[in-house]
């Protein structure tokens, strides 16, 4: 069990003079060793491979978090930027309709006034 399971010998006895001459526990311990080093380099390189795939892709996913969120703060700045000069255009127009129409703005006024009013007091 403990030869050669990473370097191909698959015998524990080898013959010697026609005789089989068993190998002895310390040569079996030393192939053992050998073995598990082995081994633990293997696991350690494959380790290695999947941590460094893992850090890769999490750093392409935060790049691509970084470059929405740039994407999703110009657009909304732009929309923004939008939404102000509609807001001062419609002012314009509510005070240019202001001053051409007093008496009708204060009647709307007062309706809205009525209408809110009527809505409260249910």
């Amino acid at each position: 069990m403990a030869s050669g399971l990473f370097s191909g010998s698959s015998s524990r006895s080898t013959k010697s003079n026609g005789k089989l001459a068993d190998i002895s526990i310390e040569e079996q311990l030393g192939e053992l060793r050998n073995d598990v080093a082995t081994l633990v380099a293997l696991l350690a390189d494959r380790g290695s491979t999947a941590s460094q795939q893992a850090r890769s892709k999490a750093q392409d996913a935060r790049e691509q978090a970084e470059a929405g969120l740039s994407e999703l703060l110009a657009s909304g700045e732009d929309l923004l930027a939008e939404l102000r000069d509609r807001y001062a255009g419609t002012e314009k127009q509510v005070r240019h309709a202001v001053r051409e129409h007093p008496v009708a703005t204060l009647g709307a006024a007062a309706l809205i006034g009525l209408a809110i009013a009527a809505l409260l007091r249910r």
